[in-house]
C-alpha cells in the first residue's frame, strides 16, 4: 500500500481532549481521497501528520515505504490561502521551489512552463501576483505544487474562500489534471458536494474524539455532473452521516454543559 497510518493518535499537551483516535487507513497510488466531517473533527490536524507539520502521539505513518517523522519533499501542501510570494510574478512564484530541489535555471522554466500551461495560466506568467484574481492565485498555488512533482498532494480545502462559479472552474481544472497525471491525492474539504465530486474514495471523521466514521467507495463514472440522480443521492447519504455526527456533538456538548450548572 502506497499511504499507511496506522492507529494513529494525537493528543495536545493543553488539552484533555484526545483530538485523533485510532486512524487507521491505506490509500493506493493514484488515489484521489477526500476527507470530511464536522467541525474540530481533526480533518486538518490529520493533514498536518501526514505532511510531517506535527507527530502522532502514537501510531505509525508511512509513505512508499519510509516512516514519516518530519516535513519533506516527497509531500507537497496547498492550504486554504494561495500563500504566493507577492514581491515575485506567477511563473517566479512556480519556479520558487525548483531552484532548492537542484534544477537548473532552463530546467525550472521547463517544469513551470509546462504545469503553468496544464492550469491555463501561461499567459499570466509575468502578471505581478496583486494584478490578478483569487482563482488565478489558486491555480498559480496549484501549478506550485504540482511542479515540484512529490509522492503526494496534500490540499487543505483550497477552494473555499473563492466564489462559487470560480469553484466550478477549478474543480473542473484539477479534475481533468488528476485524470492527466494520476497524482496521489488526500483532500480535506468542508464540502460534501466537492468530495463526491473528486473522491475515489471519501473518509467520513466524527468527533469527540476525532475518528473515522466510516469510508464510502464512489462508484460513479467521471466526469461527474453534480445534478445527476446518483450524485445526488450519494450526496444526500454522506451529508446525513455528516449531520448526524454534528449534533451528536452539540447534544454532548450541550449535556457537558447542563450538568455543570
Amino acid at each position: 500500500m502506497y499511504l499507511q497510518l496506522n492507529s494513529v493518535n494525537k493528543l495536545f499537551t493543553d488539552t484533555d481532549k484526545e483530538t485523533l483516535q485510532n486512524i487507521s487507513l491505506e490509500v493506493q497510488k493514484g488515489e484521489f481521497i477526500c476527507i470530511v466531517g464536522p467541525s474540530g473533527c481533526g480533518k486538518s490536524t490529520l493533514l498536518n501528520l501526514v505532511a510531517g507539520l506535527d507527530t502522532p502521539t502514537s501510531g505509525q505513518i508511512v509513505l512508499d515505504g519510509q516512516e514519516i517523522t518530519k516535513p519533506g519533499a516527497d509531500r507537497i501542501v496547498m492550504f486554504q490561502e494561495a500563500a504566493l510570494y507577492p514581491w515575485l510574478n506567477v511563473i517566479e512564484n512556480v519556479m520558487f521551489g525548483l531552484a532548492a530541489a537542484g534544477h537548473s535555471k532552463n530546467r525550472q522554466k521547463e517544469i513551470a512552463e509546462k504545469y503553468l500551461r496544464m492550469v491555463q495560466l501561461w499567459h499570466y506568467r509575468d502578471y505581478p501576483i496583486h494584478q490578478i484574481s483569487g482563482g488565478m492565485k489558486q491555480r498559480t498555488a496549484l501549478a506550485r505544487a504540482l511542479a515540484l512533482e512529490g509522492k503526494l498532494l496534500l490540499m487543505d480545502e483550497p477552494f473555499s474562500a473563492l466564489d462559487k462559479q470560480t469553484i466550478h472552474i477549478l474543480r473542473a481544472e484539477l479534475e481533468a489534471i488528476w485524470e492527466q497525471n494520476k497524482k496521489t491525492i488526500l483532500y480535506v474539504t468542508h464540502s460534501v458536494e466537492e468530495a463526491v465530486y473528486f473522491a475515489d474514495r471519501i473518509v467520513v471523521m466524527a468527533d469527540n474524539p476525532g475518528r473515522i466514521h466510516t469510508i464510502v467507495p464512489v462508484p460513479l463514472k467521471r466526469p461527474r455532473n453534480l445534478e445527476d440522480a446518483d450524485f445526488i443521492a450519494l450526496r444526500k447519504q454522506i451529508l446525513s452521516q455528516v449531520q448526524r455526527s454534528a449534533r451528536k456533538l452539540a447534544e454532548e456538548e450541550f449535556d457537558q454543559e447542563g450538568s455543570s450548572t
